[in-house]
């Protein structure tokens, strides 16, 4: 099983190093065990509270964010394919693997694969 990655997008401030700072800040709190939805919350919080301009604080807080919010998705996709990989393993358990709606789903996706 595979899992689709895609290309982050490089944000226009990464040469600022406030923005460094916040996103050197967000991976070594997740590298030190700190919960992704803590995380989360810290982040929206510092989003709700962050000043309207451009200085350093801004920077600070957009790559701390966008950091997160990066840490998140991998955390979703890490979890479906956890959860992919456990329901195929509780489909052999109970016999369903070659339940018809098993077989109807196989045979289609080669069908489909063979034109």
């Amino acid at each position: 099983m595979t899992t689709m990655t895609t290309a982050t997008a490089v944000s226009p401030f990464a040469s600022n190093p406030f923005y460094a700072l916040g996103v050197a800040d967000a991976y070594d709190e997740h590298q030190a065990g700190e919960d992704v939805h803590t995380l989360v919350r810290r982040a929206d919080e510092m989003l709700d509270t962050a000043p309207n301009d451009t200085g350093p604080a801004n920077f600070y807080v957009c790559g701390y964010a966008n950091t997160v919010r990066g840490i998140l998705s991998s955390h979703i996709a890490q979890i479906n394919a956890q959860t992919d990989v456990a329901q195929t393993w509780l489909a052999r358990k109970q016999g369903r693997e070659t339940s018809t709606l098993h077989t109807r789903h196989r045979h289609a996706r080669r069908a489909a694969a063979s034109r």
